[in-house]
């Protein structure tokens, strides 16, 4: 436990290149299932139309102590058409008594398979309206779906907070329901609590009574109509803090005593409010808001349960005296996004999960356009080069999926969350609204919501709105990104080149991240893909629709040109190599999202084995030190990318020798403290910076670490709060055992759920493997914030890959591991993703076959195919970079010999 695995397990670097030549050529658009029972087709669990809900009256009665809850529902149906039963969803409920209309009694059948009830009656159902009545109980979770519960420690003892999570189909698990976001109703909500804990639910409360026994009941307003999935209920010992903003009560509500950590998100909440009030156009339509903070990490993040939004901690906690500007900008962003989806998934939500992405494609969007918008000093547009980033990665590779997927059950709507649903939806939606541009796209989003409202809706309606708005053909356009999955890629060749004009043909192919160079690649229908074209040092540029394989453009002033300037369209591209030249001759006459497209398709392309992987380092070796902070930031988590391939090779020194070299000058010129008049940028930037130079090794920024840390522990109040943090995660990165056990004792003393979560997130930087085995066991165990240790695994896991794979592997079955099917579906085979050793590709598809259900299998190959890129990558092109590093040795040696002589 916490080793390295059995040698046997390993394949030699040497014969694993051997063995990949060897093998019979695979085309990287050929994708390969998953054996065994995963491979099973799942059931489809659409419910049958005959009996439609339009009201919920819910009473609930939870034991925190007990972990145990009862219910009550009234459901007002109606019936299309005589029927023999009523089918609708429950999971893990025991039904004690269900009657239709006060009289009949049913008799209930469960299919767990499908998370179905069946409720018989006499003589069947007649047509017309009825009312169904169940009594019924069930458990209260300890994982973050459903109705769950989190404990945590605070200065007045331990607490229990009970809360609900339902997206995309946990619903069931609180009552039996219609759980489809088709299936629209209204909700009227009461629960009995203890008379110290406050209730928080969708709508206001309307009514509170006094019960016996120390007890409370509590009344909610009905809902508007609604999906279930948004439905939304906390108890804990609980205060609010609130604003009014443009009539509507915004509210934070928090554990007691974080009432002032909730103020900058409600500060943001309520100038949210007006700005998307304005920007859709329809004004928030509930009488009240509230941002509630969970303590701990929920499944999925946050939730934007309609009217209450529930919140991972550190998603709505800021701290002035401890939080840094990323916390701050990460408060933002998700406060941003989840309210967007009070309009965009609640006000309009989408028929079924295969168009999730216009829920969260638009809101991933959103959560930039905002923040541009009200916070334009962040350059958060810049910084989303990041969202697209992931979303071409993951389209690159042979398990991706179109943006509008099939899904035929709970489990596939569940990993429906994905790169391709939030990353590739958000760019190919900023591609549009580039396209047509931003008040005719605002206006066809108004258009849309007003149509809308209260409604269900396919993504055939906004394209119709945004079309209609525009006067522009949106709809083809869309659709080819939408509908079809793949990546394209635009080559750039140069045809002429003259005074003041030029001309180049590009070609369009589909970019895989398999590509073997050179390599048979199917035929490819082209994408209708609206590109940019600006010629270095040039402010205007041309607009094209490259809807065919082979075109050529103009342009009127002198070469090079940028293809998809702005980098706002979805597409990599690869420049001949004299064009390429040309371009990092120019690097710092480029903007900065054109910086940054450079080297990130560079990379890409590199990796793939479409072009010189050497075209990287060229294009970062001439990045000026003055360069946006946010193109640096990007850079250096390519930086970070190539180091994790070199682990384990004694060429990883030179490399990060060399990487030292381009870092330490901007290391020099950021410091450790913020300037007078320095850019919220440059503080993203210097936190990341000084952490990747603690990677490489950097001996004077360890030992300042070391100094500030020390510092910190005996006066907080002597560093900012942006050096504190990062020093401590250098400090642990560079831990021997007795700072480890130091920090692990902090760990053990702190009662602030957010301090153990940052004490946290720093130990996973932690190198020294075993150290790292002693945090895996803490992971898993007691001592952490609730709902963080999924995500703590995946940290680890990004340091060490095949040690945390094998540790999941020996606890993920056994008894406490605490891991809902959802979440073990996402995060296990994230775990052995960063592996370079196809052994541990051969573990995880075998792990998936016996344990992981069918819907597991795209997230599977995933993991698979980026296993077999990192193998590829570190046995091809590390030692290419090898080379390159010491042809840049040598001359960086005869030009100093030069200046001597």
């Amino acid at each position: 436990m916490g080793e390295s695995p059995p040698a046997k397990n390993r394949i030699h670097p040497a014969a694993l290149l051997a063995l990949t030549l060897l093998l019979p050529a695979r085309a990287p658009w050929a994708q390969t299932p998953v054996a065994g029972p995963a491979a099973a087709k799942p059931a489809v669990e659409r419910l049958p139309d005959t009996v439609v809900p339009s009201h919920y009256d819910l009473h609930l009665y939870p034991n925190a102590d007990q972990l145990s809850f009862a219910g009550e529902v009234q459901i007002d149906v109606r019936v299309a058409g005589a029927v023999p039963e009523i089918v609708l969803n429950a999971k893990g409920l025991v039904f004690d008594e269900a009657r239709l209309d006060a009289g009949r009694l049913a008799i209930v059948t469960l299919d767990p398979a499908l998370e179905q009830a069946s409720l018989k009656f006499a003589g069947g159902v007649s047509p017309g309206a009825h009312r169904l009545r169940i009594r019924y109980h069930g458990a209260i979770a300890r994982n973050t779906l459903g109705f769950f519960a989190m404990d945590y420690e605070s200065p007045t003892g331990r607490h229990r907070t009970l809360a609900t999570n339902f997206e995309p189909a946990s619903e069931r698990m609180l009552m039996p329901s219609w759980d489809e976001p088709g299936l629209k109703a209204t909700f009227r909500v009461t629960v009995d609590v203890p008379a110290d804990r406050m209730a928080v639910g969708n709508m206001p409360v309307e009514a509170e009574t006094p019960l016996p026994n120390h007890m409370k009941r509590v009344r909610f307003a009905p809902t508007p109509k609604m999906s279930t999935y948004l439905l939304f209920l906390g108890i804990g010992d609980f205060e609010r803090i609130s604003e009014s903003a443009d009539g509507v009560a915004v509210g934070v509500v928090v554990a007691k005593g974080d009432a002032e950590r909730g103020r900058y998100a409600l500060g943001q909440a309520a100038r949210l409010i007006r700005y998307y009030n304005d920007y859709f156009g329809v004004h928030y339509p509930l009488p009240k808001l509230d941002l509630v903070a969970a303590p701990g990490e929920i499944e999925g993040g946050s939730m934007e349960n309609w009217g209450a939004i529930l919140y991972s901690q550190k998603h709505v906690l800021f701290d002035a005296e401890n939080s840094t500007e990323n916390d701050r900008q990460l408060v933002f962003e998700v406060v941003s996004h989840e309210m967007a989806h009070q309009w965009f998934g609640d006000l309009v939500t989408m028929s079924w999960w295969d168009n999730l992405w216009l829920n969260e494609g638009f809101a991933r969007w959103m959560q930039t356009k905002a923040a541009d918008d009200l916070n334009p000093q962040w350059e958060t547009g810049l910084q989303a080069s990041s969202v697209a980033e992931q979303g071409m990665r993951a389209d690159a590779k042979p398990s991706t999926h179109p943006i509008e997927q099939p899904v035929a059950s709970a489990a596939e709507a569940e990993l429906a969350f994905d790169e391709i649903t939030y990353d590739k939806g958000a760019t190919v939606i900023g591609m549009l609204e580039s396209y047509v541009g931003a008040d005719r796209f605002r206006d066809g989003v108004r258009l849309y919501m007003r149509k809308h409202a209260f409604g269900n809706t396919v993504s055939n309606d906004l394209w119709q709105a945004l079309q209609a708005a525009a006067g522009k053909p949106v709809e083809g356009i869309a659709e080819d990104f939408t509908r079809r999955p793949g990546l394209p890629l635009v080559s750039v060749e140069l045809e002429r080149q003259e005074p003041g004009s030029g001309r180049a043909q590009l070609s369009q192919t589909r970019f895989f991240e398999a590509h073997r160079g050179g390599g048979a690649e199917p035929p490819v229908t082209a994408w209708r893909l609206p590109l940019a074209v600006r010629s270095v040092g040039q402010s205007a540029a041309s607009a094209v629709i490259l809807d065919t394989e082979l075109a050529t453009v103009s342009f009127m002033s002198a070469p090079p040109a940028v293809v998809n300037a702005g980098r706002k369209s979805y597409t990599r591209v690869r420049y001949e190599p004299s064009v390429f030249a040309q371009l990092v001759a120019r690097m710092g006459s480029l903007a900065p999202a054109d910086q940054i497209g450079l080297v990130q398709d560079s990379w890409a392309l590199g990796k793939s084995e479409y072009a010189p992987i050497t075209n990287l380092l060229s294009a970062i070796d001439v990045l000026p030190r003055g360069a946006d902070p946010i193109v640096w930031l990007q850079t250096i988590n390519v930086l970070e990318a190539i180091d994790h391939l070199y682990d384990g090779l004694p060429a990883q020194a030179a490399y990060r020798e060399w990487a030292r070299s381009r870092l330490a000058p901007i290391g020099e010129l950021y410091g450790w403290n913020q300037s007078p008049g320095q850019a919220a940028s440059a503080t993203l930037l210097r936190a990341h910076l000084l952490d990747a130079l603690g990677r490489f090794g950097d001996p004077a920024v360890i030992a300042e670490a070391r100094r500030r840390d020390s510092a910190a522990s005996a006066d907080p109040a002597s560093q900012t709060p942006e050096a504190r943090r990062i020093a401590r995660r250098i400090v642990a990165r560079n831990a021997d055992t007795a700072t480890f056990d130091r920090l692990i004792e902090e760990l053990h003393t702190t009662h602030d759920p957010l301090e153990k979560q940052d004490l946290l997130e720093a130990l996973t930087a932690v190198a020294d493997p075993k150290l790292a085995g002693r945090l895996l066991e803490i992971a898993v165990g007691p001592d952490v914030p609730a709902g963080t240790m999924p995500d703590l695994l995946e940290d680890i896991s990004d340091e060490h890959p095949d040690l945390t794979w094998s540790f999941a592997l020996s606890r993920v079955d056994a008894p406490g591991f605490e891991m809902d099917r959802s979440t073990r579906m996402e995060v296990l085979p994230h775990l052995p993703a960063r592996s370079a050793d196809l052994g541990r590709a051969a573990e995880l598809r075998a792990y998936a076959s016996a344990h992981l259900p069918a819907a597991a299998a795209r997230a599977v190959e995933s993991a698979v195919a980026q296993i077999d890129l990192n193998a590829r990558v570190r046995m091809v092109q590390l030692p290419r970079i090898d080379e390159w590093l010491k042809a840049e040795h040598r001359s960086a040696l005869a030009a100093i010999t030069r200046e001597l002589k």
